[in-house]
């Protein structure tokens, strides 16, 4: 399922309420048809519909689409996430955490606010698979911008000790900021051979979207106590994921990453309160 696919017109009506997904490229999202088919499911009147942004558009085109009264909200992907923040006034702890956003919605009052579920899609999916990530060593491939909400996510829920690697020092840099900030002495930087030392290993990486990518880590530190989890959702079947189901691991898809994802922006859009990535109910922070 991709961004073409669609639910026939007669299934919505004149009240049909409208959700939007920007972002640049967008013909590869999952997104719109399992969030569309979800919503009609729990019986909402309501459609997600992919709209391209270019980057240098999304000034002038997002406080346009807020402006139409049957939008509730427009949902994020790259490469808006950062710049998504400043057309809200008001962001979540985690957003503000993060410096990202990847749902904005009309509130009650008509302010735009925004939060971000990408870790929090993750979490929802590892505990799915019946692990609990209180205590646990966990291991992380990436350092970036879904690394590092997945980072947050998993600590805030604590996690006992994390620890990561990137190719790139700087976004290894940048996430060691992150969690030094607001989880000091709890996560750190380290050789990939520490995913052979843990409970709970996720790819947070783009190994897995090419055919001739190399596996994420060594094909030794795959062993069946783990959970592994890849954030890939084309395809869902990584040979990553094939390699440690072959060694008796629990796998975690990004298609399941994503269920757990929509059914939080699904409670967003419905106007539910925030949600933290600890699943306690948020305040927005209003923007000053």
């Amino acid at each position: 399922m991709n961004a073409s696919s669609v639910v026939p017109s007669e299934a919505f009506t004149g009240r049909t309420r409208v959700s939007l997904l920007i972002g640049s490229p967008i013909s590869q999202v999952l997104a719109p048809g399992r969030m569309t088919a979800l919503m009609r499911q729990q019986g909402f009147d309501g459609i997600l519909v992919p709209l391209e942004v270019p980057a240098d558009k999304l000034a002038l085109m997002v406080p346009a689409l807020q402006l139409a009264p049957n939008v509730d909200s427009i949902l994020v992907t790259l490469p808006h996430k950062a710049a998504s923040m400043h057309v809200c006034g008001r962001l979540s702890k985690a957003a503000v955490m993060l410096g990202a956003v990847n749902a904005t919605r009309r509130a009650a009052d008509g302010i735009w606010e925004g939060d971000n579920f990408d870790g929090a899609g993750m979490l929802k999916a590892i505990e799915a698979s019946g692990r609990s990530v209180a205590g646990a060593r966990i291991h992380m491939v990436g350092a970036g911008a879904a690394a590092t909400s997945i980072a947050v996510s998993l600590l805030t829920s604590e996690a006992g000790l994390l620890t990561f690697n990137d190719r790139d020092p700087s976004a290894e840099k940048r996430l060691q900021e992150v969690v030094d900030r607001h989880f000091p002495g709890r996560a750190r930087a380290a050789s990939v051979q520490a995913a052979g030392e843990v409970e709970i290993l996720v790819n947070a990486s783009h190994c897995g979207l090419r055919l001739d990518d190399p596996l994420p880590v060594p094909v030794s530190a795959l062993h069946r106590e783990q959970v592994v989890a890849d954030v890939i959702t084309d395809p869902l079947d990584t040979p990553f994921l094939r390699e440690a189901k072959s060694r008796g691991a629990l796998t975690v898809t990004g298609g399941d990453m994503l269920d757990g994802q929509l059914r939080l922006l699904f409670d967003f859009i419905r106007g539910a309160p925030s949600i933290q990535v600890s699943g306690q109910s948020s305040l927005m922070i209003e923007k000053g």
